[in-house]
């Protein structure tokens, strides 16, 4: 497990948060949402749901037994101490994810996008809190956009939320994000270019939950201004007083490393691990035979993430006019997706950056287990209709959709071709 530099990132809904994360993502840094890790501890039958079952009532669940996210929120965000039962169930689970992904990683700056960064304790990891603010007009648009809400209730949502305003002032970056998109990348590029991942402080002893961070001493910060810097940052600890943060999980007594798991290229002496893989994920009586597996192997190719003598995840992949096309995705469980997902989302990336693709589409399923979907969407991937898509690309997924696929798409460099290679 290396050490890296930990960026916190806060901000209201229709603040922009995740556009600011996505061009930390394009910068070098790996990218963490704590709201889609919220969805999968919220998945039925986890822990998470069961105690939020318990305390809300089962009529917030949909006819298949899933959360209906509407009807808790409308109950949570009108009720102070309602949300505050909600967030003591779901932050530890947040934080455990949490855990299990930053062991695992490879990168040297992360960033994790968090709404509730400080009631959560998140705070006290982070190397650097950036916040991300926008005109409230620009604010409440977005959020009447993306939730499909009425004026009131974005309004009623927001004031849910409270004012970031006392955050703010313990932030070390502040982005303006009310206007053109050109003037946030380039306030974002200019801090990005301040960050001295050396800097990092050692995060080994609470990542194996040996004990949590020390609380550190608060450092007054005066009104932010569009974007403020302080590098190497100042250590501190706010305090926020309302609503009471809560505490990071008490300490395990022996710790718990994550599983070791290998992201590669497949191989031909792969060939009946990953048959039998194909099976699970086809729900096949019995494995594919030799033959089988070996006509699928030069088909497509295969990266997987292998753990204890078998392959517990894969995804195919091919490249063909500046175009990365990813299918066959598939994570033995959701605990599995968390962890290796992302480094085999970022493996098939990284092939595709050396060979100049320009934008990576993902064909997911529409019956494929959420937790695919949810890891996708972490990891920067957007639904898209094919008349959506750039001209040169659509030829190319026209030919390789099927029947009940989606399309997923995640952009891999700004400029485009402006005709097939």
């Amino acid at each position: 497990m290396q050490n890296f530099y930990l960026i916190g990132l806060i901000g209201n809904l229709g603040s922009g948060k995740s556009t600011v994360r996505q061009i930390l993502e394009q910068l070098g840094a790996r990218g963490l949402d704590a709201d889609a890790l919220a969805h999968v501890a919220m998945r039925r039958g986890a822990p998470a749901w069961r105690a939020i079952v318990d305390a809300f009532g089962a009529d917030i669940l949909t006819h298949d037994g899933r959360i209906d996210r509407r009807k808790l929120g409308a109950r949570v965000f009108a009720d102070a101490a309602a949300l505050h039962t909600l967030e003591s169930i779901v932050h530890p689970a947040v934080i455990a994810q949490s855990k299990d992904l930053l062991r695992a990683t490879k990168h040297q700056v992360v960033v994790l996008e968090a709404i509730k960064l400080f009631e959560a304790g998140m705070h006290l990891w982070c190397d650097a809190v950036w916040a991300v603010t926008c005109q409230p007009d620009t604010q409440i648009e977005r959020v009447m956009r993306t939730r499909h809400l009425s004026a009131e209730q974005a309004r009623a949502r927001l004031a849910a939320q409270g004012s970031l305003d006392e955050k703010l002032r313990h932030a070390d970056v502040v982005i303006d994000n009310s206007g053109d998109p050109n003037a946030t990348h380039a306030q974002i590029a200019r801090v990005w270019k301040t960050i001295r991942p050396e800097t990092a402080r050692d995060k080994s002893e609470w990542l194996q939950d040996s004990h949590p961070a020390p609380a550190l001493p608060i450092v007054p910060a005066a009104a932010p201004a569009p974007v403020v810097t302080r590098q190497p940052p100042v250590e501190r600890a706010p305090e926020i007083p309302t609503p009471p943060p809560v505490a990071p999980p008490a300490p395990a007594t022996t710790a718990q490393p994550a599983p070791e798991f290998d992201v590669r290229r497949s191989r031909r002496n792969d060939l009946d691990a990953l048959a039998t893989a194909i099976a699970k994920r086809e729900n096949l009586a019995r494995p594919l035979s030799h033959e089988e597996a070996l006509k699928r192997f030069g088909a497509g190719g295969y990266r997987i993430a292998t753990g204890e003598g078998r392959v517990v995840a894969f995804a195919a992949w091919e490249a063909e006019n500046l175009v990365a096309t990813v299918r066959e995705l598939w994570a033995e469980s959701n605990y599995t997706a968390l962890l290796v997902l992302p480094r085999l989302f970022e493996l098939i990336e990284e092939e595709a950056h050396k060979l100049l693709c320009e934008v990576s589409v993902l064909f997911l399923e529409v019956s494929a287990p959420l937790y695919l979907s949810e890891q996708a969407r972490t990891q920067g991937y957007q639904p898209a209709e094919l008349a959506s898509l750039h001209p040169v690309w659509q030829a190319i997924v026209r030919e390789r959709i099927k029947p009940g696929e989606r399309i997923w798409v995640k952009r891999l460099r700004a400029d485009i071709a402006t005709k097939p290679m």
